[in-house]
């Protein structure tokens, strides 16, 4: 009895990483609509820029050194965007990796003890370890793209700073 206490339940374990998985799930999906919201603030701005535009040989346009200073500003803000985008397609990549992985473990845990797969020998833990350690570099790599928005933004305000000054 006390065996069977101590014996990892694989399910129970499945259960608790599939709960910790649609909570980054969602966790992403609300920053992925916070970046949404960005995207049309951003049109949106470039829109009236446009108009701006079409308007500046009239008496009462705004002069072309505050539209280009404004073109700018919405560049870099496009830039930002962009690189937040894609370090959220990259890092969604990796999760839903990691959601097949669950499902098909799940999967095996269902099928009857004669037919689950024997446990993995040397050859398949190599190979899983190569796997994990490149999901690992994936994740890394998404931390980089993120550090890389960061600085982009961190530039884009002192810029405007600059420029504002």
């Amino acid at each position: 009895m006390s065996k069977r206490r101590n014996r990892a339940d694989p399910k129970r374990d499945l259960a608790q990483e599939q709960s910790l998985a649609d909570l980054e799930q969602i966790l992403v999906d609300r920053e992925q609509l916070l970046g949404d919201r960005d995207q049309v603030r951003i049109d949106r701005d470039q829109v009236r820029l446009d108009t701006e535009r079409e308007h500046e040989g009239r008496d009462d346009a705004i002069s072309p050194g505050e539209l280009s200073g404004d073109q700018a500003r919405l560049d870099r803000a496009q830039a930002i965007q962009d690189t937040q985008q894609e370090a959220l397609d990259q890092t969604q990549t990796g999760r839903d990796e990691h959601q097949e992985a669950i499902d098909d473990q799940l999967h095996v845990l269902d099928l009857p003890l004669s037919q689950q797969p024997k446990p993995a020998d040397a050859e398949q833990l190599r190979s899983d370890a190569k796997q994990r350690a490149s999901a690992a570099r994936e994740r890394a790599e998404a931390a980089l793209i993120r550090a890389g928005a960061a600085l982009i933004r961190a530039e884009a305000a002192e810029t405007r700073v600059r420029d504002d000054s």
